[in-house]
Formats: structure tokens, sequence, C-alpha cells
């Protein structure tokens, strides 16, 4: 007998992202076009631009939001022609460039495999300080010694050092700072590491990345705080980078981990997933419903009314591995997106949730990926809505004020470990396990009126598939 989750169009969606649900190759006319295209063959600029204006308007979210005529001739590639046809979705904060162009090569590269072209570290800027968010294991910058938490100090593009300070006068995004995402290309970093502060300097050389979505260390067995005479509960930590393909092996083993060990209280920390593959994200959420059945919606996916046909439910399909979720703590902050998202938004209907950290980025909707006949290039566009059981969706500015009275602020402590029961947001994740709410203030901060400091993602202007996901990669 066929489930609602076997069918042929499940199936389909689930193999590509929330960033998308693959759908046939678009040439021509681009799906619904009268497929004409002018002068140099089917890869040409003109051809580009063609394909890319007749996909959105039969595709595209929010039909109402685009513009009711273009003219080709008044864009010079298609990537332009995006943005001006996206632009009032943009302005409304429903396409914050979530609609974007890239290669198949890339895209499946990334997704299938976690692989780019890079150096293999995230940063963040915090004021006028720029620090190492994570470094990727067998990378450029781990065999340099870059870890969690150093200071970069200054970069040298091949003309002497230039301090950061100076850098972000002059490239406040630091979206030049690092070079082309091309293999050979090398910067000099001058960093100071932790937890000695020694400054040290090094030449990093650029060249294909795997990363590894669960970090060594990144699954753990952690225990509640209780009392002298308490039962131990023990709480399954799991760190996961990003939903893509390579993620499905180590989540079934951490959870398999998980599940012999009864726990049913749960920590998921997302504090800098930006999201990838809806297949990866149907998987966790087998894996967290061992009681669920077949017929316990997951979530639904919404498509335009006139494309209303390939709308999706997407149902619970219990694993061996899968653990009976009592309660999660998602940690998240503003890089947490997408699938991350409609993870927290998803278990909200089916179990004790919490939101630890900091709010989310605010992407409820998702592409699907149109390819250009004979050539290389994939138009990822916004084509669907996510909603959970409850048909709660729309959370474009974060989904904080969704959890009311289940969102702990908590700091990303970047001098410890994620995972580590001392680091911060990890801390206030076991106590709201452990109490049912958020931790009170501690005495130290009681009175305090402490000013937040800026905190942003740097971003090159046309960022590569990887740094699209995985914001502030290098």
């Amino acid at each position: 007998m066929t489930t609602p989750w076997a069918s042929p169009r499940v199936i389909r969606a689930l193999a590509a992202l929330l960033t998308g649900v693959l759908l046939a190759s678009c040439g021509g006319g681009g799906g619904g076009g009268d497929g004409s295209f002018s002068g140099g063959g089917p890869c040409s600029i003109s051809a580009q631009k063609t394909w890319v204006r007749n996909v959105t308007n039969e595709w595209y979210l929010f039909p109402d939001l685009l513009p009711s005529q273009v003219n080709l001739s008044d864009y010079a590639d298609a990537a332009s022609l995006l943005d001006a046809m996206t632009a009032q979705a943009r302005a409304e904060g429903k396409d914050r460039f979530f609609s974007f162009l890239t290669t198949q090569q890339a895209d499946n590269s990334f997704l299938q495999e976690g692989e780019f072209i890079g150096f293999g570290f995230r940063l963040i800027i915090r004021g006028t300080q720029v620090f190492f968010l994570d470094v990727y294991e067998s990378s450029p910058a781990a065999d340099a010694g870059l870890t969690r938490g150093g200071e970069l100090l200054a970069v040298d593009s091949g003309s002497g050092f230039v301090s950061v300070a100076q850098l972000l006068q002059q490239d406040p995004n630091l979206a030049n700072a690092f070079g082309p995402s091309d293999e050979g290309v090398t910067r000099g970093l001058r960093f100071a590491e932790v937890p000695t502060g020694t400054v040290l300097e090094r030449s990093l050389t650029k060249r294909v990345v795997t990363i590894q979505p669960i970090p060594d260390g990144g699954t753990r067995i952690l225990t509640l705080p209780t009392g002298p005479d308490g039962p131990e509960v023990k709480v399954g930590y799991l760190l996961l980078r990003t939903f893509i393909s390579s993620a499905e092996t180590p989540l079934r083993q951490a959870f398999a981990e998980f599940s012999s060990q009864g726990v049913q209280n749960l920590i998921l920390d997302f504090r800098y997933n930006g999201g990838g593959l809806l297949s990866v994200a149907a998987l966790l959420g087998d894996l967290l419903g061992a009681l669920r059945s077949s017929s316990d919606l997951y979530f639904r996916l919404q498509f335009r009314n006139s494309k209303s046909g390939n709308n999706e439910s997407v149902f619970f399909r219990p694993l061996p591995e899968s653990v009976d979720a009592v309660s999660i703590a998602f940690i998240t902050t503003g890089a947490s997106a997408s699938a991350s998202e409609l993870t927290v938004n998803s278990m909200d209907s089916w179990a004790n949730v919490g939101m630890v950290g900091a709010d989310t980025f605010g992407k409820p909707v998702g592409q699907s990926a149109f390819d250009l006949q004979g050539c290389d290039n994939r138009l990822r566009l916004v084509t669907f809505r996510a909603v959970n059981r409850d048909g709660e969706g729309d959370y474009y500015n974060g989904l904080a004020g969704t959890l009311p009275g289940a969102f702990c602020p908590a700091d990303d402590q970047l001098e410890r470990v994620p995972g580590d029961p001392l680091e911060t947001s990890t801390a206030t994740a076991l106590s709201w396990l452990s109490l049912g709410s958020c931790p009170a203030p501690t005495s130290s901060t009681l009175g305090q009126k402490l000013e937040p400091t800026v905190e942003r993602l740097p971003a090159p202007e046309r960022p590569s598939v990887a740094q699209w996901h995985l914001p502030g990669l290098f």
C-alpha cells in the first residue's frame, strides 16, 4: 500500500531543498514562455534573461509583487534582472535575496557532499572586532591552527597586512577581503589564538573543503541538574552545522546512541545552521518521532494558487533509531534559517519546544531549482511556504515571537565549545529543560543595563552556494 510519505511527488520534493523542491528542468521559455531566444544560442545572456523572466513569472510565490512588465534590454545580465523582479518582495522582507542564480555543479557539490572552495572558517563581526565562529576539520584554516573564538586582527592580500579596523572602514561586510571563491587564492592572516591570546601569522590558500555536518564532539550525552537524591536525567545533545545529504548517516548514528540511552530530552544546536535539504529535515523529524505514525503531519509545503497542485503534506515515518522526543531545546542565532526554522516550527506542534540563544533569521519560504537546458545555469527561486501541522508559518521576523514564554535569550560564548555544559547557551538550554522555564538572572546581572553588542555576519556581494547557506563562510 502506498503511504502519503511514499507518493512520487513527495519523494521528488524531499530529494531537494527547503531551499528547495527540485522541479523538472526548465529550458526555452522556462515554463510557460514561448521558448524563443534572441542571439547567441541557448546559453547566451539573452537566453538566460528570457529564462529567468519566464520561470519567475510562472512560479514565483508572490506573483502580485512582480513588476507588470519587464524590458529585458534594461538589464546587463540575468542576475540583475532577477534582483529587479524580486525587489518589491525584498522591500517587504519576504525574499531577502532568497532567490538567486548559481550553477548546477556548485549547487550539487555543496548540498550532496558539503564541498566548497575556501579557507574553511566562518567569521562574525562584533562591533569593531572580528572572531572565528567555526573552523572546519581538514581545511586550510584548521591546518594553520585557527580555532573557534580566535580574533582576526589583520589580513594580507599581497601588499602587507591591513588591520581589521581599516578593512571594516573600507569594506564593512568584508565582501572583498578574502578574494574570490577560487582554488589557489592566498591570504595572510594575523590572529590572536585562544585561550592564550598569542598573536600568530599564517598564510592560507583556498582549496576544496568538505564540511563535516556534525563536527567532532558534536554529539554528547549530558545530564540535567538535579538534587542530590534526584534520578539522573539524560539529555541528547546534537550540533548540526547544515542540512546536507552527508548528514544522514551521522544523524542516524547519533540518534541510535540517544535511543540506546533512553533519551527523551534533547538539545538540538542550530546556532549557525542556515538550512539545506528538505530530505534531511524530514529525516530529523522521523528521528524525533518514535511514537508518531504515518498519519501524523510533520509539515506542509504550499505553492502559489496557480501551482497548488504541487502542494505537499509530509508525514512522520518512525525509524529504528528514533527517540520519543518529549522536550527539545533548540539553540539558535540570527544565522539559524530555513530548514532549521522549519524543524523548530514543525516540532512545536508535537513536543515541548523551547528556543535558547537569539532569534532566528526569519525564512519561512523555500526555493525550487530550475535548470536552463543545455547549460550549467540553475535558478533557485522562492516558490513555496512551509507551515506546521497547525498551519503556522510566515515567521519573517524570526521564531522567537511565536514561542511566547519559551524563548530564553543567551550569549553565544565563543571561548567555549558548543555542547560544553558550561557554555552559556548550552547551560541555558539545560536549565530550561530542567526548570521548564527560562533561568532567573544571576545576582551579578540584576539591576545592570547592558548595551547589546552589534553583531553581523560578513558576506560577499554575490555569495557562493555555500556562503548563501552558511553566511560568514570563507
